[in-house]
């Protein structure tokens, strides 16, 4: 049985908690699910591996730059590694360092060549996808960002099962309520999926209200639920989103699991 994959709502950036079980699994749930995250976007990995190694590589003139994840500024780009230098001289090969997305593919694998990413190595793959999820807001499962309903499990003596409205995001179940403008403008420190006008969800932490100081303007203050460090402030005049839900209840999806987190 494979390791699920760690998620973590501690709000320091690190929503996907990646481990020498799970680097793998997470780089290929994650670029399955965004076909927008292009070989441009996996350039930022041709990075070289911590401890060295070397491969044969052929340099193609072909201009498809789109699924090899090199740089595209090249004319061409490298594909079909080997370990050994190949006896055919056709083309030009020339001995590169593997890279960071050699790794993840295992390309021509021998039994002592990168089998395991040194942790180092794990953290720039699981920093890559972090900063992908939480400044372009990429999705980790498929159909994210829906309000949906079904049917939830309740942890109620006599009662078992509860219809329920729910977001699936950022590989997670968000389970959700309905709430009004005024109820959240008289609370503080909510977890809230605003809806704006292009009817997007967006996951925030709702701080509480802030007066400036002259005191003369009301503010409400926001954070990234995924990162507590990204804050911004907006009038009572510019909230109006068009429908916010309160997040009551929060489950992994399949092959996921959620650490530092308490609901």
């Amino acid at each position: 049985m494979s390791s699920p994959i760690e998620l973590s709502l501690a709000g320091d950036g690190r929503v996907v908690i990646l481990t020498p079980q799970t680097v793998r699994k997470a780089f290929f749930q994650f670029t399955k699910f965004n076909p927008e995250y292009t070989g441009r976007d996996k350039y930022r990995l041709a990075l070289p591996l911590h401890h060295p190694v070397k491969l044969w590589k052929r340099h193609s003139r072909s201009k498809k730059v789109e699924d090899c994840g090199y740089n595209p500024s090249n004319f061409g780009y490298f594909y079909r590694p080997y370990w050994n230098q190949p006896e055919r001289q056709t083309t030009k090969w020339k001995e590169s360092e593997a890279t960071l997305l050699d790794g993840l593919h295992r390309y021509n694998l021998e039994p002592d060549n990168l089998l395991y990413f040194h942790p180092k190595d794990i953290r720039k793959i699981e920093n890559e996808i972090n900063r992908s999820i939480i400044l372009k807001d990429l999705a980790l499962v498929e159909d994210e960002g829906r309000l949906l309903e079904g049917y939830g499990l309740v942890r109620e003596i006599g009662k078992n099962m509860e219809k329920v409205k729910y977001i699936r995001r950022y590989g997670m179940i968000f389970i959700v309520e309905s709430i009004n403008r005024e109820t959240v403008l008289r609370r503080e420190k909510l977890d809230l999926f605003l809806q704006n006008h292009d009817f997007d969800f967006h996951l925030v932490r709702y701080h509480g209200v802030l007066l400036s100081k002259s005191h003369s303007r009301i503010q409400l203050l926001f954070h990234h639920r995924l990162d507590f460090s990204r804050t911004w402030t907006c009038t009572l005049a510019q909230f109006q989103p068009r429908q916010i839900f309160q997040v009551k209840r929060i489950y992994p999806c399949s092959g996921f699991r959620i650490v530092n987190y308490r609901d």
